[in-house]
């Protein structure tokens, strides 16, 4: 497994007496994009917002590299670029201007370190436009330019295709993957878009009233999901509606002449070969593979979401 560049220990925040988050252990590695996923007010902000420094922690810590963001901040901070919310940016000034600004920030920012983040996230025709006449996703992607500035280990990204439109979303994750594969950037991303983070992550993080409930990677998540959906194109469809109700204790539903029903996974094999056993002729068997959104409603259950 590759190195462990930050790790949550016991990560605790109390507001008002209220427990949000309510101790978070984890580790997140190199070169991975790790998502972070829950319902709204599950308290996925408020733990990036401490990760990052923004709000105090009330018990536990992270740590950065080994360094403690409350005993070593400057050290642990360093390592870590972000957006929190959105990008915020000069709309007079070019994106090039932008960058330049922010790099006065940063000791040791050179202006080819600055050309080469503009390359990575692909702005290089429009670096001299006013960045008011951007699209929503070029500044997201200036956005990203701007928190790789200083090279960073880890890059934070809240929400990060938040109002983008299709073409935009693509072109953020594609980023994100190449940022992970050819720069090994750990990359955390918080999301509410399920099928955005099946496409992009390579493990999941699903909080829950404060909690993390699982960590898995989505190759994992997604063949662990138990009930498959399954379409049997049979005949004697009677028959073979015989069989499919003696092991699921279910009518499945007929539509033309096919069969639709749910399934655990492993019974499958057993289902074709009862069907055979019956002399029902099976000319196909279609399994729908589970999707992100199914397993997360299986872990949060559908009325956790708002």
């Amino acid at each position: 497994m590759k190195e462990a560049v930050m790790e949550l220990k016991n990560v605790k925040k109390t507001i008002k007496n209220k427990p949000i988050i309510k101790g978070l252990d984890f580790s997140i590695h190199s070169g991975e994009v790790f998502g972070f996923l829950g319902p709204n007010g599950a308290g996925k902000t408020t733990t990036i917002r401490m990760m990052v420094g923004l709000m105090e922690l009330t018990e536990g810590d992270v740590l950065i590299h080994g360094k403690s963001i409350k005993k070593d901040f400057k050290q642990a901070i360093q390592h870590v670029g972000g957006i929190v919310e959105n990008p915020e940016m000069y709309p007079f000034m070019s994106g090039w201007k932008n960058l330049i600004h922010y790099s006065r920030m940063v000791p040791g920012v050179t202006q080819d370190r600055i050309m080469e983040v503009v390359k990575l996230v692909g702005l290089e025709k429009r670096l001299k436009d006013k960045v008011g006449k951007y699209s929503l996703g070029m500044r997201q992607r200036l956005g990203i330019a701007q928190a790789l500035l200083h090279n960073p280990s880890i890059l934070i990204l809240d929400e990060p295709t938040n109002g983008l439109d299709p073409s935009g979303i693509r072109e953020i994750r594609a980023y994100i993957r190449k940022l992970a594969a050819e720069e090994g950037v750990a990359v955390i991303v918080s999301s509410h878009i399920l099928s955005e983070m099946e496409m992009m992550c390579d493990r999941i993080g699903i909080i829950k009233n404060g909690e993390i409930i699982s960590i898995q990677t989505v190759n994992d998540a997604l063949q662990q999901s138990d009930q498959k959906e399954v379409r049997l194109d049979a005949t004697p469809v009677e028959t073979a509606m015989e069989v499919v109700e003696e092991l699921t204790k279910q009518a499945p539903v007929r539509e033309n002449d096919s069969l639709v029903f749910t399934v655990k996974h492993e019974e499958v094999p057993l289902l074709i070969n009862k069907l055979v056993e019956r002399q029902v002729e099976v000319f196909a068997v279609n399994v729908n593979r589970a999707t992100l959104e199914d397993k997360f409603l299986d872990l949060i259950g559908e009325g956790s979401i708002e």
